[in-house]
């Protein structure tokens, strides 16, 4: 049980790498990369489909759908992990793989906002050519986040850019600290569960 459990993680895990290779080339369009593409695309656009069809995994012009694919993969991945090292699993352990596996996505989408602030944040500083591909493109990842934040905290108050991407850099990382301290005491008490 624990040799097929670990087989099945195995190559759960390789095609995790698939999956990510599959999507890093899709960044390049306009490039033809010959039949491994083809092949991989064959493999994995068949299971990424099937998260495009949730449409609240669009936001703006940004698809998380490959990120929940993953996300399964991952959490389906550790199970089996698990499984192969104490050769059983709980329902706790279960609900404390996926919070946790939940946690570090939502985690990743933070501190990359986190970054694209930060970018900002200097950017605007050193007065940066606000027109440039880059900056309209941070612009346009961030405007929806920085946006939400003044008409729900500063509703009345005008803010300067650098002032607004200061609010939600500091909210972004204390959001994160405090985050991962409830995740963890969360996922301890989950793997607590005796069933």
């Amino acid at each position: 049980m624990e040799a097929l459990a670990r087989l099945i993680a195995s190559l759960i895990s390789v095609y995790m790498i698939l999956i990510f290779v599959r999507v890093l080339l899709t960044w390049f369009s306009g490039v033809n990369f010959g039949r491994p593409y083809q092949m991989i695309s064959a493999v994995t656009d068949p299971y990424l489909n099937y998260f495009r069809r949730f449409g609240f995994l669009r936001l703006g012009g940004m698809d998380f759908s490959p990120l929940a694919g993953i996300l399964v993969l991952v959490v389906t991945a550790n199970i089996f992990q698990t499984l192969a090292v104490y050769g059983e699993i709980s329902l706790g352990i279960i609900l404390a793989i996926s919070v946790r596996a939940l946690w570090s996505a939502v985690s990743f989408l933070l501190t990359l906002l986190i970054v694209l602030i930060v970018i900002r944040f200097v950017a605007s500083l050193i007065r940066a050519n606000t027109v440039h591909p880059f900056i309209r493109t941070l612009d346009y990842i961030l405007t929806p986040f920085l946006s939400w934040i003044h008409r729900r905290f500063f509703p009345k108050r005008f803010l300067t850019l650098p002032m607004g991407l200061a609010i939600a850099g500091a909210s972004l990382i204390l959001l994160s600290l405090i985050g991962n301290f409830l995740i963890l005491q969360l996922v301890l008490l989950l793997r607590s569960i005796p069933f």
